[in-house]
């Protein structure tokens, strides 16, 4: 007659009691989608850690009834607190906001004339670098929104000129802060009208589309905005020198004539001119890429 250790051992042969890793899996990943849809970082906290200890109980359990798991289970719970994101980055809020005002600006051949032109496909436009520096900063654990909303389209819908595109991106922005609260850092991205020569950087035996940092004087938050733009500027400049043309502030007798560049909205304001029309895009995904260092230090350290 078998004794209960032999009869434990047919029923774990048997039955195996280990979840599919499959099934924790598609818990986890269902209870996540539903933390992404709520605002708030501590909501998100509280489902994140929720479907982790949902998925350690159910392995857990099937440990402790037929195998030692205790010493796993403990090295489970070392790895998840060793590899968690480093202080301040928030699992799933965004802290970066990328978007165009003037989103069909766009790129001329190297040796063209520069005339400025617009491109209504988002694969030629400046969209292409804003989307860059998202993805570089997403895989840096930034997380970050990068706006898809057309401002050129919504002036055409709308009947409204050119002159009405800072109206709409406005409209976007404060949309996307009444989403998320923990936006740290937006960034408005253009591209410059100027000639290669002034903004191209070769540094070694590479090429750089140089960036210009644009700061309204009219804005209430002027100095907050000058000082970050300033501080963006000495980050980039030690990185790669020359890679930065300065910080402008763009100012009119008469201030209530003069574009906020909706940097009156946050302290963290940005409007970033990285190269100009005549820059290659392979210019400008590798002036994006030290730009992303730029931002992942700055977020980190607040």
């Amino acid at each position: 007659m078998q004794n209960d250790k032999e009869i434990v051992e047919v029923i774990k042969e048997a039955y195996p009691l280990e979840p599919r890793k499959s099934f924790v899996t598609e818990t986890q990943q269902t209870l996540m989608k539903s933390a992404r849809r709520m605002n708030r970082r501590k909501r998100i906290k509280h489902l994140s850690l929720a479907a982790l200890g949902f998925a350690l109980c159910v392995t857990a359990s099937s440990w402790f009834l037929f195998f030692d798991g205790g010493a796993e289970l403990n090295r489970s719970f070392s790895t998840f607190f060793d590899n968690e994101p480093s202080a301040g980055i928030s699992a799933g809020e965004p802290y970066v906001y990328i978007y165009h005002t003037h989103n069909q600006e766009s790129f001329t051949p190297e040796g063209s004339s520069g005339e400025v032109i617009e491109e209504k496909r988002e694969a030629k436009n400046i969209s292409v670098v804003g989307n860059r520096l998202s993805n570089l900063l997403n895989e840096k654990g930034i997380n970050t929104i990068h706006e898809q909303k057309n401002v050129s389209q919504t002036l055409e819908e709308r009947g409204w000129t050119f002159a009405d595109s800072y109206k709409v991106s406005r409209e976007y922005f404060t949309e996307t802060l009444e989403d998320h609260n923990n936006i740290e850092l937006a960034l408005d991205i253009h591209r410059d009208s100027r000639k290669k020569d002034e903004t191209t950087l070769k540094s070694g035996n590479k090429q750089y589309a140089r960036i210009v940092f644009i700061v309204s004087s009219s804005s209430s938050r002027l100095e907050e905005n000058l000082e970050l733009a300033k501080l963006f500027n000495e980050k980039l400049e030690r990185k790669v020198p020359g890679i930065s043309r300065g910080v402008f502030v763009k100012s009119k007798e008469n201030l209530q004539e003069q574009n906020t560049y909706n940097q009156d909205l946050i302290d963290q304001v940005l409007l970033v001119n990285v190269g100009g029309v005549e820059n290659t895009l392979e210019e400008e995904y590798r002036t994006a890429k030290v730009l992303a260092e730029v931002i992942k230090e700055y977020i980190e350290k607040k």
